[in-house]
């Protein structure tokens, strides 16, 4: 379980945003590869892939830890505004005498949800507006012009931490700064996070629009997800 609530962790503070040094006019596509570090020790890989399909933005992650104990797969649709249409997250945690498999799907109308836990079907209507954990708060750095100090607040929902409430998510555009990444130096935005009560959270990406490096501190854990290229 601990493996499960780790890797919801990773990848709500991870895809929260990417931008650009020189304020990108539109949301990257492609594919990247990413170390997974627990207190400096690599503890597993990620992919993340970015794409325009039927007039969607479609977001992927990918996540391993553990030599394959733990993978997660979350796959996102929102329209080109970044309005909720879909989530998908399938997750396979393999412990010493028991698997444990978690398949959600939630299929967004407004603020009312129809999910399919585990083949169980269901509906959740919130009760505020709320967005998916994709592109929604790199659109909305783009649509402010990258100005620094823009301060950026929304509910993002995940059926796998809560599935009746959002949860809320701010984002700060602090500026720029040089980091070194692999022994390459880059001049990348640094982007402060909250989701929920968890503060310390630090995202860093290039100019081309894509996470460079991820921090985040909890108690004794420091967690960094950094990008391999």
């Amino acid at each position: 379980m601990k493996q499960c609530k780790l890797a919801i962790i990773i990848i709500m503070f991870f895809s929260v945003c990417a931008c650009s040094a020189h304020a990108p006019g539109t949301i990257p596509v492609g594919t990247w590869q990413y170390d997974l570090l627990v207190n400096g020790v690599e503890m597993g890989k990620a992919t993340i892939s970015n794409s325009i399909e039927d007039n969607h933005y479609v977001y992927r992650f990918d996540l391993t830890m553990g030599n394959g104990i733990t993978q997660s797969q979350d796959t996102i649709v929102e329209t080109l505004d970044c309005k909720p249409v879909r989530l998908e997250k399938h997750t396979y945690i393999k412990q010493a005498s028991s698997e444990q498999k978690l398949d959600i799907i939630a299929q967004c109308n407004g603020r009312t949800i129809t999910l399919l836990e585990n083949n169980v079907q269901s509906a959740v209507t919130l009760d505020q507006d709320y967005v998916l954990d994709g592109n929604y708060f790199l659109y909305m750095l783009i649509q402010n012009k990258f100005k620094k100090g823009i301060q950026v607040k929304h509910n993002v929902y995940d059926p796998s931490i809560e599935r009746e409430a959002a949860i809320p998510v701010t984002i700060t555009l602090v500026g720029t700064e040089t980091i070194s990444v692999n022994s390459v130096l880059y001049k990348a935005w640094k982007i402060e996070q909250s989701i929920g009560k968890i503060k310390n959270i630090i995202v860093y990406c290039d100019q081309n629009g894509v996470v460079l490096k991820s921090s985040i501190k909890m108690l004794n854990l420091q967690l960094d997800i950094i990008r391999k290229d």
